[in-house]
């Protein structure tokens, strides 16, 4: 086989090549067009010029953003690439979009009439999911070499058309098969990607299209980390700075193709909520480095023509100097291909699509071709080498540079990890200091509460010992006499019971209510608030269910009814009163605890949540109650605690969302 490529100027011209390089229109001949012009009527103009002078030649084609003709890059031209087999036979087919990328390539197989070894195959580069796309082959035979990629528009992102003999395919792909066992195939491909700045997780995708970053829009996180130059030109300018990611311990980069009116972000292909990703820069010394590698391959010698399906990201980085690249292997053998929005890649089984990259596609009927190993660096002008030079020395900076920060970053995350673990033994040191100091509290009250049973019972105790001295104890006082001291004991053993279920040390969520929790802690406290003539205002408007902490939310509310006491008695209001009440919004339960004390003042109400800080003395309290109610509510129940001062004095509110439909 051989290969032989032209720009395309006018039927004339083309005639004149066709005779001059003895193309034989017997023979099988397949004809890429890799066209830099993006117009229909031209394309259709082009294919009826061709058709009109090889009726029986096999095209297809794509529009490009950048063109490949031996060796060199080129761009808004439009390159005519003629390979003449001899021992292989050539199908092609075409199909329009289909209900999405995956069913467009099945449209395609499903008219499949042969076994393969080579599929070089062309999709629109704007609706096409090449990912989902290249699937379907891999389903089909995964020992299929699959190779071509995405058309472009010259990063204009309007229409990406690709196209047979047949005519022009709007939204959909074409495929050529290549159809002979002995057909000598070689894949290779050229990254030279690197990994730049923080990990960010997806967030929010679906498939190829990305909502959000780090919980922010995908544009905003180009905007802040790029800058808002190149967010304002996504995604003409999205290609150059893909995303990566690491699939199977590969890095895969995954470019910007559209935006959405979101502020979402349409990519080549996939990627998944939950994915690590990192930006990409283009690394001159890892391109060059695989160019290198290419140009010693033994097997790459052996080639007769290689096929160059290269991303568009490459050039826009390079320059003039991506022939630094692609022009080596002309030495090798006849070079023609384009700059894509995304390549196909097969090797071992696995099929890929791959940004950034530059893929080749080596064929060879025979065993001719160079064995001899060559170099054959073009020559770069002096302003050239020393801008070639200058992007190697950036691209060594910023990769030195990102491998420092991410040291830094994973002795950061160290050091906090062990930051948070002290934290959270401190947070433990600090809720039983402050069990405590509410222990002291509670069992004053509880002897406050026994004084009277106990008063009482010894009252009936000495009644009864009148009564049977004086001879008057019948049997009507003896039962009247044990059902109060029953009763009256009773009392005191359930006031235990409950001093004791409020501080079991067991952490473990429950269905309760706020109205369970604020009847349970008024069991222990509410008969010590009476008593100091503070009124106790309930108002419940429903019960709502939760699933939560009930001992943590009861030290809450006992917490805060004990404040609400402590400030009406410091400020001997008149008519003291604290007001609790219940009510849900939606799914989220509330409720809210105030009084009529006057409020938090200015001056300290950003320290009231602080460890520590208190308004009492040091022998009423610790400052570890608004703290610990914090950390209780927003981190152990996942809730909201906040305050407000009203008109009459302070309100805290607590919030917690998942009301239990019962």
């Amino acid at each position: 086989m051989r290969t032989v490529n032209t720009f395309y100027v006018a039927p004339r011209e083309l005639e004149m090549f066709i005779l001059e390089h003895k193309i034989d229109k017997s023979k099988e001949i397949l004809l890429q067009v890799f066209s830099g012009v993006c117009d229909r009527g031209y394309i259709e103009e082009l294919l009826e010029s061709v058709l009109g002078i090889f009726p029986d030649i096999k095209i297809i084609g794509a529009t490009t953003s950048g063109e490949i003709i031996d060796g060199y890059s080129s761009i808004n031209s439009v390159v005519l690439s003629f390979s003449i087999f001899e021992k292989t036979s050539l199908h092609v087919y075409s199909t329009e979009l289909a209900q999405n990328s995956y069913e467009t390539a099945k449209k395609l197989i499903e008219q499949f009439e042969c076994k393969a070894k080579v599929a070089i195959t062309f999709a629109d580069g704007l609706h096409v999911n090449g990912e989902e796309y290249i699937n379907a082959f891999h389903d089909y035979d995964s020992n299929l070499i699959v190779a071509g990629g995405l058309a472009g528009d010259n990063a204009e992102f309007t229409q990406t058309p690709v196209f047979t003999h047949k005519g022009i395919v709007e939204s959909g792909a074409v495929v050529v098969l290549l159809e002979n066992e002995d057909l000598n195939v070689l894949s290779k491909a050229s990254f030279g990607w690197e990994n730049i700045g923080k990990k960010m997780t997806i967030t929010k995708a679906d498939k190829n299209r990305v909502y959000t970053i780090d919980n922010e829009s995908a544009v905003s996180v180009y905007r802040r980390y790029l800058g808002e130059d190149v967010a304002e030109q996504l995604p003409n300018i999205g290609i150059e700075f893909p995303l990566i990611i690491q699939k199977d311990r590969l890095s895969i980069p995954r470019a910007v193709l559209r935006r959405g009116d979101d502020d979402s972000l349409i990519f080549a292909g996939n990627l998944e909520t939950g994915d690590t990703v990192t930006f990409g820069y283009g690394n001159i010394e890892a391109i060059l480095a695989y160019s290198k590698e290419h140009l010693e391959s033994q097997s790459l010698h052996q080639s007769e023509t290689i096929f160059v399906y290269s991303c568009m990201a490459r050039v826009r980085l390079l320059g003039e100097n991506i022939n630094s690249e692609l022009y080596p292997l002309q030495k090798i053998a006849n070079v023609s291909g384009f700059f894509t929005y995304g390549e196909f890649f097969s090797q071992k089984d696995s099929h890929e699509l791959l940004n950034q990259t530059m893929t080749l596609l080596s064929l060879s009927e025979g065993t001719q071709g160079t064995l001899e190993k060559k170099e054959a660096p073009i020559e770069i002008r002096k302003e050239q080498r020393r801008k070639s030079l200058t992007l190697k020395a950036l691209s060594h900076l910023i990769m030195e540079t990102s491998k420092e920060l991410e040291e830094i970053n994973l002795s950061l995350e160290d050091r906090v990890s062990k930051e948070i673990e002290k934290n959270r033994k401190n947070e433990q040191v600090m809720l039983q200091q402050s069990k405590l100091a509410q222990m002291g509290e509670m069992i004053s009250m509880i002897a406050h509460q026994w004084r009277q049973p106990l008063s009482a019972i010894s009252s009936l105790s000495q009644a009864i010992y009148l009564k049977s001295s004086l001879g008057t104890l019948d049997q009507e006082s003896t039962l009247k006499f044990s059902s109060d001291i029953t009763d009256h004991s009773k009392h005191l053993s359930e006031t235990i019971d409950d001093f004791r279920e409020f501080f079991r040390p067991k952490k473990e969520k429950k269905k309760t209510s706020f109205q369970e929790i604020v009847e349970s802690v008024l069991k222990i406290i509410g008969v010590s608030i009476e008593t100091k003539n503070i009124e106790i205002v309930e108002e419940f408007e429903n019960e709502c269910r939760l699933n939560t902490y009930p001992n943590e939310l009861k030290q809450v509310v006992l917490n805060l009814l004990k404040n609400a006491e402590d400030a009406l008695l410091e400020k001997k209001i008149d008519k003291p009163y604290i007001k609790i009440k219940m009510y849900k919004k939606n799914t989220t339960a509330i409720l809210e605890i105030s009084d009529n004390a006057g409020g938090i003042s200015q001056e300290i109400q950003e320290k009231i949540f602080e460890p520590y800080f208190s308004t009492k003395t040091k022998k009423d309290g610790t400052g570890l109650g608004l703290y610990m109610s914090k950390i209780i509510i927003q981190e152990h129940c996942k809730g909201l605690f906040y305050f407000k001062n009203t008109q009459e004095g302070a309100c805290f509110v607590i919030q917690i969302s998942g009301i239990i439909d019962e």
